[in-house]
Parts: C-alpha cells; sequence; structure tokens
C-alpha cells in the first residue's frame, strides 16, 4: 500500500506518519472507525494522506462508489513528482469500481496508472484481467506478456495467460503456461483451477477432480475454492 504524506498544518510530518499508521490499521480491523478517525485527522491537516484512509475505509464499507471517486481525486491532484504513487493510487481507485461492477471505469483508471508508470506489474495484470473479462483476450495477452517480461517468476501471470489461451480454443499453448506456473509454485490455486479445467475440456475427468479437490485443501474459503467447488458440481452432473 503505497503511503502518502500530505500537507499539516497542526500536526507535526512525524505525527501526520503516526496517524497514517494508526489509521491504516484501523481500516481492516474497524473500517466504520478508521472513517471517523480518518475525518477528524484531515481537519487537523492530514490532507491527502488523511483522504487515502477515508478511500480505503469507503472500500471496507462497501462504499465502493465513494471510494473510487475519492481515490480518483487524490491521484490526479498528485504532482508529478509523486508519478509512481499516484499510479498506486489510480489501481486502488479501479479496484473500487471493479468492486462497483464499473468496469469502463476501471479501465479508465487503470490507463490513467499506466500512463504514469508503464512498467508496474499489478497494474499490468488488473487489466489484463478486466480485458479478459470482458472477452479482449489478446488485449489481455499483451499485457500479461509484458508482465512476464518485467516480472517472469510470478506464478499468476502464467495462470492468467493460460486462461486467456483457453478462451481462444489454443489448448496446447495453456497447457505449457500451466506448467510453468505451477513449476514455480507447485501448489498455486489459480494454476491448479485453470489445470482442472483443462483436463475437463480434454475429458481426463479424474485428473480434473483431482485438481479442483486440491484447490480446496490449500486455498479453502476463498473465490478460488468457491470456483474449484462449482467445477467439481458440474463434474458430478456430467456424471450422472
Amino acid at each position: 500500500m503505497p503511503r502518502l504524506a500530505g500537507a499539516q498544518e497542526k500536526l507535526t510530518s512525524a505525527e501526520n506518519e503516526q496517524q497514517y499508521a494508526a489509521c491504516m490499521a484501523l481500516v481492516d480491523r474497524n473500517p466504520t472507525e478508521a472513517l471517523e478517525s480518518a475525518v477528524a485527522w484531515e481537519k487537523q491537516g492530514g490532507a491527502d494522506a488523511a483522504q487515502h484512509c477515508q478511500a480505503l475505509a469507503y472500500i471496507g464499507l462497501k462504499q465502493y462508489e465513494d471510494a473510487g471517486v475519492l481515490l480518483e481525486r487524490i491521484a490526479e491532484t498528485m504532482p508529478q513528482v509523486k508519478a509512481p504513487i499516484a499510479s498506486e493510487v489510480f489501481g486502488q481507485a479501479a479496484y473500487a469500481w471493479m468492486l462497483a461492477d464499473k468496469s469502463q471505469r476501471a479501465l479508465h483508471d487503470l490507463n490513467q496508472g499506466l500512463s504514469l508508470s508503464p512498467r508496474n506489474v499489478e497494474l499490468l495484470i488488473d487489466r489484463a484481467r478486466l480485458y479478459g473479462e470482458s472477452g479482449m483476450y489478446f488485449e489481455a495477452l499483451d499485457d500479461l506478456n509484458t508482465a512476464a517480461d518485467l516480472s517472469p517468476n510470478r506464478p499468476d501471470i502464467y495462470a492468467y495467460r493460460a486462461s486467456a489461451y483457453v478462451s481462444l480454443s489454443q489448448l496446447d499453448i495453456a497447457a505449457d503456461n500451466l506448467d510453468q506456473a505451477l513449476a514455480i509454485a507447485p501448489d498455486y490455486p489459480q494454476a491448479l483451477l485453470e489445470r482442472g479445467r483443462l483436463h475437463a475440456l480434454n475429458g481426463d475427468k479424474d485428473a480434473a477432480r483431482k485438481d479442483f479437490l486440491r484447490v480446496l485443501e490449500v486455498a479453502p474459503k476463498t473465490d478460488v475454492a468457491g470456483a474449484a467447488q462449482e467445477q467439481l458440481e458440474k463434474l458430478d452432473l456430467k456424471a450422472e
């Protein structure tokens, strides 16, 4: 999470740093208290740092549009010397808009962030996922290829790339990417899920079931586990 140092009137720089750390610690634990603290802190001169904590508290409170608007405003008004931090904040704004099911607004913010930091791997991956969800698989692959060049040891890149290749019916290339992902991290849940799907497409239900069950073991109570459970139920329906 980027740290934002805002101008202050009533607190010293050190006090603002302490306030930011305390506010951020509250965000996950109690977003309502974090929001109240951030509002009070802004009145003491917390500036962008206080507003940043407010925005993340809004996400915790599921007020995603409020968060997106505020994060955009922070990023857009940051000076050019803070471009790398601004790009991260644009990425957080995009995340808020994705949670709000506003994919075009999210894409706009990812584009803004990448215009400031073209080599930001996280933003490239996020934009690729957004492209993939929109059926823009070649655009997704362009971003994932760039991300792989910049960070070749990340298994998530190869797992997402495999998903795009499956959607393009290029199953052999998808399998190669999954081999790469699992060579880096043998129990990486997203890669296991994608490999299970690939096995199912190829008619190997036993291998598919093994991968889906492994996802449930290594990543219980996650979105990936939920997807694996759905795939298992589909296999069971086909077996009846």
